[in-house]
C-alpha cells in the first residue's frame, strides 16, 4: 500500500501466544535450544514467581522506533471487535463462536461505545464449531471448509426425529448458556489424532461413514438436517442466556459458525433480539480487521471508529489498466457507454455474464464486483452455470441479489430489510417460487443480498435495468471463480478464468469481451 512501516501506530495480530502462559510450558521454557525461544520462555519462567492470569493481549516493543509495537490479541477478542466495532450499534450484545481460538470456542459479552465487556467464555472441547466440523467430516466432506455443503444438504425435508434425538445424547445444555460436549463421541480436541469423530459416534448413527465424492442420498440428508437442527438449538440456547444478561435489542455476531446463514436468518424470529449485525467477514479472515479494531479501542483507548460498512476495500483497476491487459494479451473487446445496462440486456436474453467492477470485495462472498450473474427466472440456469464454470454439487443453491427497496416484494421480509452481505437465509414468497426457480432452494428459501444504490451503484443499476426489462429486479449472483480456486482479483485473473471456462461474456469495467 506504499505505507512506511514506521509511520504506523501499531501492528495487530489475531492470535495470542500469551494465552498459553496460564500454565508453565516445559517443552519450550525448560529446555531452550534456541535464543529465539527467549521471547516466549523468559516470560513463562518469570510467571513462575507471579500469579498466572489470563491475558487478552501482549505487546512486543522495538528499540529506536525500528518497528511500531506489535500487539498479539486473543482470537475471540478479535472476533468480538469485528462483531461490535464494525456494527452500526452504540450498544449491543455480542456472541462469538467457532471451532476454537487459543482455547476458547464461544464468548458472550456486551459492547458499549468503544468498550467491550466479555462476561462469559467457553473453552475446548465444548465447541459448537467442532460439532459442525465433526459431522461435516463424518458425511465425507472436508471439515473446516465444506460446512457450506452440509448446510445446503440440511434443507431437504426428511424425517430425522430419531437421529436428532440420538445427537442430543452427545451434548448437554447447561445453565447460564453453557454447552458440554461428550468426549466419548467427539475427539476434535485431540489434535494429534486423525478424524474428529469416534467409533462410538459412528456406531450411534448406524455404523456408516460418508465417502468423499459420493452422491448425496437420504442418509446424508438425514444426518445433515439433524446436525443443523442440533446446531440451531445450541445457538439459540446461547442467545437465550445472552438476552437475559444484556436485555439490549441489538446483537452483533462473529466467528466462523456465523457463516451459517440459515441460523442467522432465524434469529429475529427465534429470539427477542430485534436487530442483528454480522460483518462481511465474520470468520478468521475478518480477524485481521478485528485485531486492529481491538487494538485501537481497547488497548490504545482511542475514540470509536465508524465506517467499516463496505466489503469493497480490495484492489481496483482503471480503464487504462484494463485496456493495457487486453492489448498485451491480444484480446478484442467492445467499449460500452453504459456497462450496467449492457449486462442487464445480456442477462435478460438468457446469457451468463461475468463481471469485474470497482474494488474487490474482502471476505468470503462476491457481492457484485467479482461476480457471475444470471437470470433467476430460468429453471435450468443453475445447471447451466454449474456446467460452464462452477462445477458444484447440484443440491447447492445460488444466491439472489435484489434491490434493497423492493426486497419485501419477493422475499418474506419486512419492508426496508437490510441484508447486504448474503449473511442470512430467508423464505422466498411462495407466489414467486415459480417465477424465480433458479434461486429458490429445496425448502423454499434463499440466501439473500439486498443492494442499495449508495453502496454499489453499478450492481444496483444492473438489477434495476434487469427489473425494468423483465418485471423482476432480482439476479442470480455467485462468485467469479472456478470451484476450488480463489475469486478473481485482477483483469488478468478474470481473463484467464473466462477463457478456461464455458463463460461467453465478461464485462471488465466498461470493456465487454465475448466468445
Amino acid at each position: 500500500a506504499g505505507i512506511d512501516m514506521t509511520d504506523c501506530d501499531a501492528v495487530a495480530q489475531a492470535w495470542n501466544p500469551a494465552a498459553h502462559w496460564v500454565k508453565y510450558n516445559p517443552t519450550i521454557s525448560k529446555v531452550r535450544n534456541r535464543r529465539e525461544d527467549y521471547f516466549y520462555s523468559v516470560p513463562d519462567n518469570l510467571l513462575r514467581f507471579a500469579p498466572r492470569k489470563e491475558m487478552d493481549w501482549v505487546e512486543q516493543s522495538f528499540a529506536g522506533g525500528a518497528l511500531p509495537p506489535v500487539y498479539y490479541v486473543t482470537h475471540h477478542r478479535c472476533h468480538a471487535a469485528n462483531a461490535f466495532f464494525m456494527s452500526p450499534f452504540d450498544e449491543a450484545a455480542i456472541l462469538t463462536s467457532d471451532f476454537r481460538g487459543e482455547f476458547e470456542s464461544t464468548t458472550m459479552g456486551k459492547g458499549r461505545g468503544n468498550e467491550l465487556d466479555i462476561f462469559s467464555r467457553q473453552i475446548m472441547p465444548n465447541s459448537l464449531g467442532m460439532i459442525y466440523a465433526t459431522f461435516t467430516e463424518l458425511l465425507g466432506y472436508e471439515p473446516d471448509g465444506d460446512e457450506w455443503k452440509v448446510m445446503a444438504l440440511s434443507a431437504f425435508d426428511v424425517d430425522c426425529a430419531k437421529t436428532l434425538n440420538k445427537l442430543k445424547q452427545t451434548v448437554n445444555l447447561g445453565p447460564n448458556g453453557t454447552l458440554e460436549v461428550d468426549q466419548s463421541y467427539y475427539k476434535g480436541a485431540i489434535i494429534d489424532q486423525p478424524r474428529l469423530y469416534t467409533d462410538k459416534l459412528v456406531e450411534l448413527l448406524g455404523g456408516r461413514v460418508g465417502k468423499p465424492g459420493e452422491i448425496a442420498n437420504e442418509w446424508h440428508h438425514e444426518i445433515a438436517r439433524s446436525m443443523q437442527l442440533l446446531a440451531e438449538e445450541i445457538a439459540f440456547h446461547f442467545l437465550k442466556y445472552l438476552w437475559e444478561k444484556t436485555r439490549v435489542p441489538n446483537l452483533a455476531l462473529s466467528g466462523g459458525f456465523f457463516m451459517n446463514c440459515v441460523v442467522n436468518g432465524k434469529i429475529p424470529e427465534m429470539t427477542p433480539f430485534k436487530n442483528v449485525y454480522i460483518s462481511y467477514a465474520p470468520a478468521d479472515v475478518g480477524n485481521s480487521i478485528g485485531a486492529a479494531l481491538y487494538t485501537h479501542h481497547q488497548i490504545k483507548k482511542l475514540p470509536r471508529v465508524q465506517g467499516f460498512n463496505s466489503s469493497s476495500i480490495g484492489p481496483s483497476f482503471t480503464h487504462k489498466d484494463v485496456v493495457a491487459t487486453l492489448t498485451r494479451r491480444g484480446i478484442p473487446y467492445k467499449h460500452c457507454n453504459n456497462p450496467a445496462e449492457t449486462v442487464a440486456d445480456l442477462l435478460a436474453e438468457g446469457e451468463v455474464v461475468s463481471v469485474l467492477q470497482g474494488r474487490m470485495e474482502f471476505g468470503e462472498r462476491a457481492l457484485g464486483n467479482r461476480s457471475i450473474l444470471a437470470d433467476p427466472r430460468n429453471n435450468q440456469m443453475k445447471d447451466k452455470v454449474n456446467a460452464s464454470i462452477k462445477y458444484r454439487e447440484g443440491y447447492r443453491p445460488f444466491a439472489p441479489a435484489t434491490l434493497w427497496e423492493r426486497a419485501h416484494e419477493f422475499f418474506d421480509v419486512p419492508e426496508g430489510y437490510f441484508c447486504p452481505y448474503m449473511e442470512k437465509v430467508v423464505p422466498v414468497r411462495s407466489q414467486h417460487h415459480k417465477n424465480l426457480p433458479a434461486i429458490v432452494h429445496i425448502d423454499g428459501s434463499a440466501r439473500l443480498q439486498t443492494v442499495r444504490q449508495e453502496d454499489n451503484p453499478f450492481f444496483h443499476s444492473v438489477i434495476l435495468h434487469f427489473g425494468k426489462k423483465t418485471g423482476f429486479p432480482v439476479v442470480m449472483n455467485t462468485s467469479f471463480n472456478v470451484n476450488g480456486e480463489p475469486v478473481v482479483c485482477s483483469p488478468d485473473d478474470a481473463v484467464s478464468t473466462f477463457f478456461n471456462s464455458g463463460l461467453r461474456y465478461l464485462m471488465i469495467e466498461d470493456c465487454l469481451i465475448s466468445k
